[in-house]
């Protein structure tokens, strides 16, 4: 055989070598992170149209308190903080490059660390999901060259076991008298919310069993979600399916806005869905 004949042979494995430098080579990882950071950038952009007015409000009548530094308090950063992981969630969406990634995950989990921190925003648990969110990220990227199926396993574990500790939060923060007895989410939602379950109450039941009712609903969600605090020990298909349900239940009989608390969760319940349809080899290893 002439010397010709064998370039090929050794050309085309060392072009394979230069390329798994900087390009990830298996699509089906690369497409399970897309969802999860599409997912993330959905939630941040969800109630897009409230921002302006609560900014614009912000920055006009600033609250001062010796708790947050100037730059904690800064409506400038406040923006910024929220519109960069979405920039680099979209530029994430044509990139696949490890530097790319990893660089669009760790500076999102940055900011969503600000906008838990930041007086403007602490108080909005939709960036404390994102946060979580962003972590998974950051991992999952570090892991990158792990074999698909391993990292993938490890992923739905790790994505079941943070929307377990989220379900243990919010069901943590209801384990009080005004939750139990419905008083709470009674005057929330029940009095004079203008969405459609609750318009629909209101048209059919007299005042008492309208009480009565908000008693029950208060007490369902409190039990369902300490249940699902416990999802981590089913496997992850079934839990990220029995999460993905429990979550757009609340949403549609509770407020739409909550959307964007959950959009973020949604993507990690797709990867505990997600079954690969073949075993695709890693160019890393």
């Amino acid at each position: 055989m002439s010397s010709a004949a064998r370039v090929p042979t050794f050309s085309q494995p060392l072009a394979t070598a230069r390329a798994s430098e900087t390009v990830i080579g298996v699509p089906a990882v690369v497409k399970v992170y897309r969802v999860v950071v599409g997912f993330l950038v959905a939630s941040l952009v969800w109630k897009c149209q409230v921002y302006p007015p609560i900014y614009y409000v912000y920055a006009s009548f600033r609250l001062r308190d010796s708790f947050f530094p100037n730059w904690l308090s800064n409506p400038v950063i406040l923006a910024t903080l929220i519109v960069l992981p979405v920039v680099l969630g979209i530029l994430v969406m044509f990139v696949r490059t490890k530097i790319a990634l990893r660089f669009q995950a760790f500076v999102t989990l940055a900011c969503m660390f600000g906008l838990c921190i930041h007086q403007g925003s602490y108080n909005d648990v939709t960036f404390l999901t994102c946060f979580w969110v962003a972590a998974w990220c950051a991992w999952y990227t570090l892991r990158i060259d792990d074999p698909e199926e391993e990292l993938l396993a490890k992923g739905k574990t790790l994505g079941l076991l943070i929307i377990s500790m989220i379900f243990l939060g919010g069901a943590v923060g209801k384990w009080t008298p005004g939750y139990w007895s419905g008083e709470v989410l009674y005057e929330i939602y029940f009095v004079d919310r203008d969405f459609w379950f609750f318009n629909l109450l209101r048209g059919n039941l007299a005042p008492e069993p309208l009480r009565d009712f908000a008693t029950y609903y208060s007490r369902m969600v409190i039990i369902t979600e300490t249940a699902c605090a416990f999802l981590w020990l089913l496997p992850s298909k079934v839990g990220s399916a029995i999460a993905l349900t429990v979550f757009l239940g609340i949403a549609l009989f509770s407020n739409v806005y909550l959307f964007s608390v959950m959009f973020c969760l949604f993507g990690l319940t797709i990867v505990g869905l997600h079954e690969p349809k073949s075993t695709t080899i890693n160019p890393f290893e």
